[in-house]
């Protein structure tokens, strides 16, 4: 019988009972929302709540923990301690039970993710900056590199097959995820995914993955279990209030595009006329027991359009007095066999208050899900998570006496049942000593600092107050963090009402230096001045120039964003040529190392004038002009959004816009 029928059959008794308590507990865990200074946002104030009736079993899954290994993190539990990668000082960390630092490996800066192969006694460790995963010996209580295993560009997330014998690794700005075998380093296979993939995650059975994206609102899902050299690749749309099928494509309301396409594929530009809310800043997926897997992400509301009851914000997005811009969940998912059609695919939603969920860890044992807030320090047990009982356990601070800690990495101690918690702004392991009784609040003890950071101190503050949720300073209620809507220093993909104005969010990423003026009408005349007035217009009850000087200093300190591979270079140097050329006309207002005039155009829009972008990341930024109607860098060169006043590109050729295209992803 397929599992989803046998969830099914288990829960036919108990759907009435569930439904009717999920109706009850939905009318308890309202966000309490409030209109301050014309702007509408609100605080989620449960810790945990589910939204719809529960996907999990009646029983608990059988007692046979999965290794952790499945999926990457930044942390990973040893016999002995704990295993860290370090993105701030670069460094491979080991450390004993206490967290002193037995042993260390310069790995490079922006390191991100780490799974330990315990049956070989090693780790798999990715450099982001350089390309490659290191094999990591761990034998006699050290670290040291016994190999490198090449990548595409920019790798990212990372996850080890049940049986050790594939790793499965997604790379950022090429848009994969590829297969290698973890005896000889080979590639066995690559999918293109779309844009900005972040974490992957392998099923226990080893029959599927899972990768999340920060901007797209799908769930992929490659079934490994098909037999065939190249895996199956499908989408799952975690956006809520999915439309009906119209000749076999499910299109949605929001921007008339299929969502059960390739992310690559589909429109995000934003209609005023016809809101939704959309998932974002999905950086990890896992799975727990009884077949379900657990993907925590933001739910973003740029502007609700709800017909009579409409009451337009004069700050960011939301709308009604009843939608808050940014609100956080947890989606469940039930997964049909592997060959089974992916749209059979059951989806739960939970809601949740910690501030940007991001990492997260199972234990088996007790079939209890760890989850992380980077934004809020805390993290959230929660109890039978695979069960139809699935509720809360207990909600804790992570923060020592510095008062931040950023989690992004956890892992269970499956000696001891501790919870290990890594955090990122201080360079400290967190150790939470639980015990069965989930209700019960742990008790917590802090590392020293396992690491010196690469920042300065006004970029640490700076991160600090970037990453910062709950904090009334920035946003209205705590409800919005610079992270919110900047992951990584980038972009959600999205464009937002805005007080009056559609306009898309920027990326931040490699763009902030010699870009001035800020804002899309170019109003604010420095970065410090941007900063400032943006945290107005958030709600927030303000920041000094000091703390803008901080937040500066951490911005234009972020790495540029990277470029995909380059597979013609021929086509780069003809699209270049093109580029520089009176033809298009470009250069008029594109020049510079920052390739920005940093001037202002009447260019016949919504807005009086329009400022200049730097194109710095452009193959990463869509959707492009100031309201996001171009969905595409293919669609802005034959002018398909709103601006038509902007060079001289729509009577090009095919070919030379396949060329141009090739060198504006190179920037």
């Amino acid at each position: 019988m397929p599992r989803t029928l046998r969830t099914v059959t288990a829960l036919s008794a108990a759907t009435l009972c569930i439904a009717f308590a999920a109706a009850e507990a939905r009318s308890k865990s309202i966000a309490h929302v409030q209109e301050f200074d014309g702007g509408i946002s609100g605080i989620n104030q449960v810790g945990f709540q589910m939204q719809d009736p529960p996907l999990g079993s009646t029983h608990a899954p059988a007692a046979k923990a999965a290794p952790a290994s499945l999926a990457g993190s930044t942390i990973a539990a040893l016999t002995d301690g704990a295993l860290v990668i370090d993105a701030d000082s670069g460094k491979l960390l080991r450390a004993d039970r206490d967290g002193k630092v037995v042993a260390q490996l310069d790995v490079g800066p922006e390191a991100s993710q780490l799974v330990v192969d315990r049956k070989n006694d090693r780790a798999f460790v990715v450099d982001r900056a350089h390309d490659q995963v290191l094999v990591v010996s761990l034998a006699d209580g050290g670290v040291a590199k016994l190999d490198a295993i090449r990548t595409a560009a920019e790798p990212f997330g990372v996850a080890l097959s049940p049986n050790g014998a594939t790793l499965l690794v997604t790379q950022v700005a090429d848009q994969r995820l590829t297969a290698f075998d973890t005896g000889s380093g080979f590639e066995k296979w690559s999918l293109d995914l779309g844009p900005e993939p972040r974490g992957v995650s392998i099923s226990p059975d080893g029959d599927e993955a899972l990768v999340t994206f920060l901007t797209t609102g799908v769930v992929a899902r490659v079934e490994l279990g098909s037999g065939s050299a190249q895996p199956r690749l499908s989408f799952v749309s975690l956006d809520p209030a999915t439309a009906p099928v119209v000749g076999g494509a499910v299109f949605n309301d929001f921007a008339q595009q299929p969502s059960n396409v390739a992310p690559s594929n589909r429109a995000v530009a934003f209609n005023p006329d016809r809101g939704k809310s959309f998932v974002r800043n999905a950086f990890a997926a896992g799975y727990v027991g009884n077949g379900i897997a657990v993907v925590p992400h933001q739910l973003s509301t740029p502007h609700l359009a709800t017909g009579d009851f409409e009451a337009p914000s004069g700050g960011y997005g939301g709308g009604n007095g009843f939608t808050a811009p940014v609100n956080h969940r947890l989606a469940f998912l039930d997964t049909p066999d592997v060959g089974q059609d992916a749209g059979s695919v059951r989806t739960a939603m939970a809601a949740t208050s910690l501030h940007q969920p991001r990492a997260m860890a199972y234990d088996g044992q007790t079939d209890t899900l760890y989850v992380a807030g980077y934004g809020s320090d805390d993290v959230l047990a929660i109890a039978d998570v695979s069960q139809s009982s699935v509720h809360m356990g207990w909600q804790q601070s992570v923060v020592d006496g510095s008062g931040s800690c950023a989690p992004d990495g956890l892992a269970v101690d499956s000696d001891t049942g501790n919870v290990l918690v890594f955090c990122s702004l201080t360079r400290k392991i967190v150790r939470l000593k639980g015990d069965a009784d989930t209700t019960t609040a742990p008790a917590v003890t802090h590392s020293d600092e396992l690491a010196k950071s690469n920042l300065s101190s006004a970029e640490l503050r700076g991160k600090k107050m970037f990453r910062q949720g709950r904090s009334p300073m920035i946003s209205s209620f705590g409800a919005m963090a610079c992270a919110s809507c900047h992951a990584e220093g980038r972009s959600d993909g999205l464009t937002w009402f805005l007080q009056g104005n559609i306009l898309q969010t920027p990326f931040l990423a490699g763009r902030l230096v010699d870009t001035h003026p800020f804002k899309w009408d170019g109003q604010d005349a420095n970065l410090n001045v941007s900063l400032t007035s943006t945290v107005k217009r958030l709600g927030g009850s303000g920041i000094t120039s000091a703390d803008a000087d901080d937040l500066q200093a951490f911005l234009t300190a972020l790495p540029k964003p990277r470029t995909p591979t380059v597979e013609d270079s021929s086509a780069v140097v003809r699209g270049k040529q093109l580029f520089e050329s009176e033809t298009t006309g470009c250069l008029n207002c594109h020049d510079g190392a920052m390739s920005t005039d940093r001037k202002r155009h009447d260019l016949a829009s919504d807005l009086k004038s329009v400022d200049t972008p730097s194109l710095i990341g452009l193959a990463q930024s869509a959707p492009y002009y100031h309201d996001g109607s171009a969905t595409s860098l293919d669609s802005l060169l034959r002018n398909n959004g709103s601006i038509h006043a902007m060079g001289r590109t729509s009577r090009l050729e095919d070919a030379q816009i396949s060329d141009l295209v090739a060198y504006l992803e190179t920037l």
